[in-house]
């Protein structure tokens, strides 16, 4: 079960990855093999050390106060993309002509760093920094790989910021379930 919640906050924090993978191929550009496992080891990098910085700080911590605080960071975080999506404008920000590696690691950076809550958060729940940022590797892998699938299935929908709002309230419904649990 925890595997299965470390996937959904990744997937749920992905969904930017997911809008440039559909920029990109609606624009025709091709991310390529190397430069996807360049923006997925960013991503896995990040997660893994803000995931240690979460392991660190639960050590001074109650259990409590640790489970609180995650669910504080996942529900500010929801909150946040939907807050986001609704302000936003519906312009495509990340629609570029050629993509280089500079353009890459950039890429790689500001999306890893989109995780870096969720990432303490797990980390205080006493998840480990590999199970926490295996998922983001992964999940960064198959979106650029699927990207012109996706494109054809998001054109059909027309489903746009809907997506980011639908994101937000699951990952304010995973907060919340860490009560629960």
């Amino acid at each position: 079960m925890h595997l299965i919640y470390l996937f959904v906050i990744a997937f749920v924090n992905s969904i930017d990855n997911i809008g440039i993978g559909v920029a990109y191929s609606v624009g025709r550009i091709k991310i390529g093999f190397y430069k996807n496992i360049i923006i997925s080891a960013i991503a896995f990098f990040v997660s893994y050390i803000a995931a240690i910085s979460g392991s660190i700080i639960s050590s001074f911590l109650s259990d409590n106060v640790c489970t609180m605080l995650s669910v504080i960071i996942l529900v500010v975080m929801g909150s946040k993309m939907i807050i986001k999506s609704i302000i936003e404008k519906d312009e495509d920000e990340y629609k570029v002509k050629n993509i280089k590696y500079s353009e890459v690691i950039s890429i790689g950076l500001v999306l890893a760093l989109d995780d870096v809550g969720s990432s303490v958060s797990s980390g205080l729940s006493g998840y480990s920094a590999f199970a926490i940022s295996l998922p983001y590797f992964i999940i960064s892998i198959m979106i650029f790989m699927l990207s012109d699938y996706g494109t054809r299935l998001f054109g059909k929908l027309k489903i746009g910021k809907k997506a980011t709002i639908i994101s937000g309230a699951v990952m304010i419904l995973m907060g919340l379930l860490e009560l629960v649990g």
